[in-house]
């Protein structure tokens, strides 16, 4: 599911634990990468975290933890660690962005392998740990201004083959990114979107509706009798992805108009909204988007 918590991947030889920089000479070193990154332009950051992690790496094979490894953590635990808690090794912090585009991945049929290809090419700051349905990825926005080319970036990159949902957040706030990155693409898959890349902002109304529990269950209350009926069901959801064209519509469900117009009044008899008014349209297709999210997978 997508709400699942991320696990860290086992990997022996990363442990959680921090050798006190200054212990010895690598440990001397560590900390002065982590000085140097403070005040580095994020290439120059990256690069940093690189040979930090690679000079960790040479260490792994010791009989105890040196001061290297302990500073630092593989791409994917650094990653879970921080959409769990938001915090990252005292020695790791400085090579961190200050703010980050939070992109939840769900791969479908594709796989986590396409998804990790994909999201190589953002570089070494970008941090990419698995969860149970594709991938998240942690992609630095260190001037505050790139997220939407980020976005743009990862749409021309997912060519529309996944579902993907983004929220832009400072380090310490990931966790909230991560869930919110959750709840949009939950509401992106009820409402029966093709794959893309989707923010807050495409399901504002739908959004709200859902972090407020008692509207949210009033909601699925007025809908919850439409969905005995396949017939009705399936016509609200295709009207709605029609962008409520009855033409469209009609055609999309090969029958005629006047078919349509009285399953129509049948919605309207069952649910007290015609779906066919602003406000009906909008209060039952936010409705059926958090019904269904409620009741996806």
């Amino acid at each position: 599911m997508l709400n699942e918590p991320i696990a860290p991947p086992a990997k022996a030889g990363w442990p959680l634990h921090l050798v006190p920089a200054g212990e010895s000479p690598a440990g001397e070193l560590a900390e002065l990468i982590g000085s140097l990154a403070e005040a580095a332009p994020p290439r120059v950051r990256a690069r940093l975290r690189v040979l930090l992690e690679s000079a960790a790496a040479e260490q792994a094979g010791a009989d105890t933890a040196g001061p290297l490894e302990a500073a630092v953590h593989p791409p994917a635990e650094l990653a879970a660690r921080l959409i769990a808690d938001g915090t990252a090794p005292p020695h790791v912090e400085p090579l961190l962005a200050q703010l980050y585009v939070v992109a939840v991945l769900q791969s479908g049929p594709h796989g986590q392998a396409e998804l990790t290809e994909t999201l190589a090419g953002y570089g070494p700051e970008t941090l990419v740990a698995p969860c149970p349905s594709g991938a998240v990825a942690l992609i630095p926005d260190d001037d505050g201004d790139r997220s939407a080319r980020i976005v743009q970036e990862l749409g021309r990159r997912l060519r529309g083959r996944v579902w993907c949902a983004v929220a832009g957040r400072a380090r310490a706030e990931i966790p909230d990114g991560y869930r919110e990155a959750v709840d949009v693409l939950k509401l992106a898959k009820a409402a029966g979107s093709e794959p893309g890349v989707y923010g807050r902002d495409d399901f504002l109304v739908e959004y709200a509706v859902s972090q407020h529990e008692a509207i949210a269950d009033n909601l699925v209350e007025i809908i919850r009798p439409l969905m005995a009926s396949t017939v009705l069901r399936e016509t609200l959801g295709v009207l709605i992805r029609a962008d409520y064209n009855r033409s469209r519509a009609a055609k999309d469900l090969y029958i005629h108009r006047s078919t349509l117009d009285y399953r129509l009044r049948r919605i309207e008899k069952i649910t007290g909204h015609n779906p066919m008014t602003g406000r009906g349209a909008q209060l039952l297709g936010a409705a059926m988007t958090v019904y269904a999210s409620r009741n996806s997978a």
